[in-house]
């Protein structure tokens, strides 16, 4: 399994930090339209009829268009998008903050669309009296180089792109025993209802759906892997210490599970998709903050 990325750090300044952090993930619909806003050069068109579809940014990144493939379609299914931001939560903006570090991953095909996402985001910021003032890029030992420092200027030579095949060869995690930690609400759903219990299986395998259709999709990369083989590996999986619970909200979009948990069984073939998963997150609202979690050794 490999595909492409780049992990970005961007700092928000604002009067009101905490506002902001509460705010934003609750702004996905408004940042696709503002996205296609500032990209679309027939907005009076439909995108199926648009003559420039193909070669549309915004269509690349948010159009999530089906595989022809039948075979490849009825695997994968409807594509996710193909980026991720990370935003603080509950009380990690402390009250008197002016500033705060959110995240975000953009996949494959879609990091040529980052000035598109960018620019999308410093709007979205706007009507929260929020301003962008930094934006760096991970490198694989995590540390930042700037793109957009804070005095304006731009970095683009700094950009790291990052193989997730690389990645998974730089993490060296136990396939014994292993301990997650969601650091935002996990929205999981079965037969149409959000889950109020954390399940291992349930969470394993909308992993293994979402990072395959991630790297078929804006990777170009259709993997080997026996689904059915590992699927019974994550049914085998127990857990040995559950601290997760239900995290109510009065926005209903931002309830989900949260807490930690430790695990062991047979984690040899789960591992690279539960590794991917640290960056691209799981579940419902992935995309805009959801479902953000960690793994370590217990």
């Amino acid at each position: 399994m490999d595909f492409n990325l780049v992990n970005l750090s961007l700092t928000i300044r604002s009067a009101d930090a905490r506002q902001v952090a509460n705010r934003l993930p609750l702004l996905g619909n408004e940042f696709s339209a503002v996205c296609r806003q500032a990209s679309c050069r027939w907005p009076e068109k439909k995108c199926d009829s648009c003559p420039g579809c193909e070669a549309c940014a915004w269509q690349l990144v948010f159009g999530q268009t089906l595989a022809s493939d039948p075979s490849a379609l009825k695997r994968f299914q409807k594509p996710p998008l193909p980026f991720m931001f990370r935003f603080p939560f509950q009380a990690e903006p402390a009250a008197s903050s002016s500033e705060i570090e959110c995240g975000l991953v953009v996949i494959g095909q879609a990091i040529a669309c980052l000035d598109l996402l960018l620019d999308g985001f410093r709007k979205i910021l706007e009507p929260l009296a929020a301003k962008l003032v930094q934006v760096g890029t991970r490198d694989y030992q995590g540390t930042v180089h700037p793109l957009l420092d804070l005095r304006g200027n731009n970095h683009p030579e700094n950009l790291v792109v990052m193989s997730i095949k690389d990645l998974l060869e730089s993490r060296v995690l136990s396939k014994s025993s292993l301990q997650i930690r969601l650091l935002s609400p996990l929205r999981l759903f079965e037969e149409g209802h959000l889950a109020d219990s954390f399940e291992f299986s349930r969470f394993a395998k909308s992993l293994l759906r979402r990072v395959s259709s991630l790297a078929y999709y804006y990777g170009g990369h259709e993997s080997s892997w026996d689904y059915k083989e590992l699927a019974r590996q994550a049914d085998a999986i127990v857990c040995s210490a559950n601290h997760f619970d239900m995290r109510q909200e009065k926005n209903r979009k931002m309830s989900g599970l949260s807490g930690a948990g430790s695990f062991r069984g047979d984690f040899s073939g789960l591992l690279p998709f539960l590794i991917a998963g640290a960056y691209v997150h799981a579940g419902k609202g992935a995309s805009f903050g959801m479902g953000v979690y960690e793994l370590s050794e217990c």
